[in-house]
């Protein structure tokens, strides 16, 4: 009596093409934004030569590159959401519950910054704030409870407070790129002229 071969099930087949597509597009994304914070006219064979994939590869998951900046945007956003959300906003006094959330966030809002800069130019003042509302909406209550206490400005709003935070971060992030000061020096510095810049 013969036995039967099992066939592998299209369900089966697809499973391993999904895996690499995913591991690709995630190899993708990481690459495009190491590049493009450090040079934003990045090209895509660069991308995809961080990335270790083909030009073809990367065309293949993002026809244009309108397509890989959304891409970009959406990973770099989700790190500041999900370091920010690990940092507990709400727990304790509003100025420790800063420096807690400014130490865990500034490296990766340092490379968001440069994404932003590339996209102020492709998209509306109103699709860029919706599209930053997963950190803005983790920010703003910290902000806005440290303005209530009267320990933060209030003769600002709390989404102009967080731009100049998050100005504060780029140079930081930028000096310790240059080399100019150590990790260290670069997290007391920002961290005193975050609370300069923002206290009554």
């Amino acid at each position: 009596m013969s036995k039967t071969k099992t066939q592998p099930t299209k369900a089966s087949a697809r499973k391993p093409r999904r895996a690499d597509a995913e591991r690709n597009i995630a190899a993708i994304t990481t690459a495009a934004l190491e590049a493009l914070a450090s040079n934003p006219d990045a090209s895509m064979a660069e991308i995809a030569r961080r990335a270790g994939v083909v030009r073809a590869t990367v065309y293949m998951h993002f026809p244009t590159r309108e397509s890989l900046l959304d891409a970009v945007m959406e990973y770099a956003t989700s790190l500041v959401a999900d370091a920010t959300r690990g940092a507990e906003p709400e727990r304790g006094e509003p100025k420790e519950a800063l420096e807690r959330v400014l130490l865990a966030t500034w490296q990766p809002l340092g490379r968001f910054h440069s994404v932003l800069g590339i996209n102020i130019s492709r998209l509306s003042a109103k699709e860029l704030h919706r599209r930053h509302l997963p950190v803005t909406t983790q920010f703003i209550p910290l902000l806005e409870r440290g303005q209530a206490a009267g320990i933060f400005r209030s003769d600002v709003s709390a989404l102009w407070l967080i731009a100049v935070l998050r100005a504060i971060v780029h140079v930081a992030s930028t000096e310790l790129q240059a080399g100019r000061l150590s990790k260290a020096e670069v997290e007391s510095t920002m961290l005193t002229t975050a609370l300069a810049a923002i206290t009554p």
